[in-house]
């Protein structure tokens, strides 16, 4: 019986340190609260950054689902003021839309993709 006992210890003490080997392992791939390291966690994936913009119409390309901006300072991005084209997310967002109107609106930027509204407003 005593044997049983034993090697039932073993057996108990190899899968404790097997445990906490993989877990000594997981614990360096991934540092404290980096979850970008889990599948489908990366932030650009789970939450894109938005910016805000406020401007004036320049131009509106329905067809290309497009809009042509005067815009103040992106000092998040450390842009000047600029005129220049954002594509839309939603083409209902050009709605309305005419040249000379001041708006507030929200944009990403993606790399390689021309900046993105997201959402935007007529003042």
């Amino acid at each position: 019986m005593t044997s049983t006992t034993t090697q039932f210890a073993r057996i108990a003490l190899f899968t404790l340190t097997a445990l906490f080997a993989v877990g000594s392992q997981a614990e360096e791939a991934m540092s404290p609260h980096d979850m970008s390291q889990m599948s489908g966690m990366a932030m650009s994936q789970q939450q894109q950054q938005t910016y805000p913009l406020n401007g004036r119409v320049v131009s509106v390309d329905v067809a290309n689902q497009q809009v042509t901006l005067e815009h103040d300072a992106v000092t998040e991005l450390n842009w000047p003021a600029m005129t220049m084209p954002f594509k839309v997310a939603d083409a209902n967002l050009l709605q309305g839309l005419q040249p000379g109107q001041t708006i507030m609106a929200m944009f990403t930027v993606n790399e390689g993709e021309a900046p993105t509204i997201v959402s935007l407003h007529s003042m």
